[in-house]
């Protein structure tokens, strides 16, 4: 709320405001016709298909962190709270070592390495206490996912820039955001409704390591240097 202040305060709208009615229309109108012109980037397609099955298993062990804590390890909600401010401080710096890292041997090997990463993380929390006392490779966990959050995401978006036409940067972008929000419902879903069905919220965790193994296999096959050379391609 308090950071939205200075938008109410000084961001002036260019022209006149259309109806929501016709705004929400014209939106998905867009966003359709967007749709169409994405799929005839074959490279760009099949990364984005990728994204939105690992990105929604992303999305599901950030959204579910809190309630595998309070659940399975009793967490205090001081304690969770601590928890998810050390996990966004190690997010920035992960951000940073992954763009040295793709920087260095290119943005797909680094997204990839990053969901190995991820597949680590689910097993560990799968068999949680094998090592050490539960509590304490939670947190050692919450470091790991940390430095692959900002990494993975930093990764993606850098992967989606090498492919998209600089004329339609904004508009890809759009699509690109707005489709990882609507893929992000199906991961929470399925690890509730195992839940449901088990009684285990451990049971819940291997669910989304499907996610990660289906995008990564799907990554895989995503060509780079052929997804530049569509970049070049005019677009109708």
């Amino acid at each position: 709320m308090i950071f939205s202040i200075p938008t109410f305060l000084f961001l002036r709208e260019r022209g006149e405001t259309p109806s929501q009615k016709i705004s929400f229309r014209a939106g998905y109108q867009r966003l359709l016709h967007t749709f169409s012109r994405i799929k005839t980037f074959r490279q760009l397609t099949r990364f984005l298909i990728a994204y939105l099955i690992y990105n929604d298993g992303i999305e599901t062990v950030i959204v579910m962190a809190a309630i595998f804590g309070a659940e399975v390890l009793r967490m205090e909600t001081g304690e969770i709270i601590l928890y998810f401010l050390m996990i966004q401080g190690i997010a920035f710096i992960g951000s940073l070592i992954f763009g040295y890292l793709a920087d260095w041997i290119g943005n797909k090997k680094t997204v990839m390495i990053s969901l190995i990463v991820w597949s680590f993380i689910v097993l560990w929390a799968f068999r949680l206490g094998i090592f050490w006392e539960p509590k304490t490779e939670y947190w050692i966990l919450g470091v790991l996912a940390g430095l692959v959050m900002g990494g993975s995401q930093s990764a993606s978006r850098s992967l989606q820039g090498i492919f998209t036409p600089e004329a339609n940067s904004a508009e890809f972008f759009g699509f690109y955001a707005v489709s990882g929000k609507f893929a992000s419902v199906f991961g929470p879903l399925i690890y509730g409704v195992l839940i449901a069905l088990t009684g285990s919220v451990q049971s819940g965790v291997l669910s989304v390591l499907i996610f990660f193994v289906v995008g990564l296999s799907i990554l895989c096959a995503v060509d780079e240097k052929r997804g530049m050379e569509e970049k070049k391609r005019p677009v109708i």
